[in-house]
């Protein structure tokens, strides 16, 4: 008899625990079963910068891990008390390869995303209820290397050596500086002495997800004294203002345009308005692009400063200023919009 009464007794208290244990975790809606401690999962997007925010339901105690990769996000979350495995998970969309948790024991828990884009990370921030983390999408910078192969360009008639190979030199000069900063990815659309059609050129910009486009050439002009380096976006006249992807990609070039101009003279000559416009096809990428001549190669001087690794330095220092600048001001113009 006193064995039955302490039994009932004992099914009482652990009921009287069970009531409790239900009410802390239905806090946020009827749906919600003992065990569940993550509500939502959300990624939100402006411009380039993402946040992912995990949102717990109140007074669930976590400790976590968090790993940043180059292609996503790898989280271990530890609990004090035994939770359900989310049913949360998302694939496919925007920059977002996918993203879904794994249950490690009774009380552990893994998230992991994956992207289809390299990133970088810029800031984390915890409370009680969320884990937020901010990253940024680093910008894909498409590099190209004027003629090749079986198109030599054009040739210094004082050094003798070849456009094809000078804007070869830079281009992966260029490459290098910008991965350098950790703050770039970078396509080339050749990084041998090949010939590559403009076409197959328009498309591994297109297929390399490109955010600008940099196609570096050298000048040549029957006046020999004519030297400068001077740069080429695409002219606005024959697109109705009606045409906002087109209007909007001509601004990018232009701002871009602008940026590069206003560094190259405090390191090396530069023409009369050298922001020009001309109906280039390899600028037809529907990404923001440019073309820079780097220099007369029909003048002495800007032959032989081609040569000059100096030179070529204080060139590439000019790019990645005007880059750093231009998607710094894109960021600050930009509109919160959510992905997710």
């Amino acid at each position: 008899m006193i064995k039955n009464i302490i039994k009932l007794l004992l099914v009482f208290i652990f009921a009287m625990f069970c009531e409790v244990d239900a009410q802390l975790y239905s806090d946020h809606g009827a749906n919600r079963a003992k065990g569940d401690v993550v509500e939502s999962v959300s990624l939100t997007q402006e411009d380039d910068l993402y946040d992912l925010t995990i949102k717990f339901y109140k007074k669930v105690s976590f400790v976590p891990r968090i790993h940043i990769l180059p292609n996503g996000i790898q989280m271990f979350l530890s609990f004090k008390k035994p939770v359900n495995l989310p049913k949360i998970g998302k694939q496919n969309q925007g920059i977002l390869k996918g993203y879904f948790f794994e249950k490690f024991g009774n009380s552990s828990l893994m998230f992991l995303m994956a992207l289809k884009q390299k990133v970088e990370f810029v800031k984390k921030k915890y409370t009680k209820d969320s884990i937020k983390i901010s990253f940024r999408k680093k910008p894909t910078i498409v590099i190209d290397a004027g003629h090749g192969g079986k198109d030599p360009g054009t040739q210094s008639p004082y050094e003798k050596y070849l456009e094809k190979n000078i804007t070869l030199i830079i281009a992966v000069e260029l490459r290098n500086a910008l991965l350098k900063t950790n703050h770039y990815e970078v396509v080339l659309t050749r990084d041998k002495d090949e010939f590559v059609s403009l076409d197959d050129r328009i498309e591994r910009a297109k297929s390399g997800n490109g955010d600008i486009l940099i196609s570096l050439h050298t000048d040549y002009n029957k006046d020999t004294n004519l030297r400068g380096i001077s740069v080429y976006t695409l002219p606005s006249h024959g697109f109705g203002e009606s045409d906002n992807k087109f209007n909007e990609t001509l601004r990018k070039s232009k701002q871009f345009s602008k940026f590069l101009v206003g560094y190259i003279p405090n390191l090396c000559k530069i023409k009369h308005q050298a922001c020009r416009s001309s109906d280039l096809k390899i600028l037809k990428t529907n990404i923001p692009s440019i073309l820079m001549e780097l220099g007369c190669i029909s003048n002495s001087k800007d032959s032989k400063l081609l040569l000059s690794k100096l030179f070529r330095k204080k060139v590439i220092y000019a790019i990645l200023y005007a880059l750093d600048e231009f998607f710094e001001k894109e960021r600050k113009t930009s509109k919160r919009q959510v992905v997710r």
